[in-house]
């Protein structure tokens, strides 16, 4: 999936990163993997140099990072990079659980759509682990 043809325009954009940012800050640890996934972003998405500021002084802010994504497409993109943002660490806290379904109701995204995402990310950190075991034995 080609993330410019999802998040078409800049505001879109702009907005994906701040939604990562403000999962990041959920559980109080911003892990570097977690800020090494938002820095590869801010650069695939191709944002100036003016705009990845304006981002990282939004991480070091207090108050509550507000969204807002226009189509469903941008929306559901969002959700799927979020869970895995969360999975970076191996560790999908209760913070960022509840931060994530707080979301999902401020950009209405059903609870049903946010299982199914987490549910498919939960596979993918089970597969992976059954890769590590695999390599393990050899």
């Amino acid at each position: 999936m080609d993330i410019m043809e999802i998040l078409q325009t800049r505001e879109a954009r702009i907005n994906f990163l701040k939604g990562l940012i403000r999962l990041a800050k959920a559980d109080g640890i911003v892990d570097e993997k977690e800020f090494a996934f938002y820095q590869q972003a801010a650069i695939s998405l191709q944002l100036g140099e003016e705009e990845i500021l304006t981002l990282d002084k939004i991480k070091s802010e207090e108050h509550k990072i507000a969204l807002d994504f226009e189509a469903d497409r941008e929306k559901m993109f969002f959700l799927i990079q979020a869970v895995q943002l969360c999975w970076m660490d191996n560790n999908y806290s209760e913070a960022e659980q509840k931060e994530l379904r707080t979301i999902c109701q401020e950009i209405a995204i059903s609870e049903e759509a946010l299982k199914a995402v987490e549910a498919w990310a939960q596979e993918g950190v089970e597969w992976n682990k059954r890769g590590e075991t695999l390599l393990a034995l050899h």
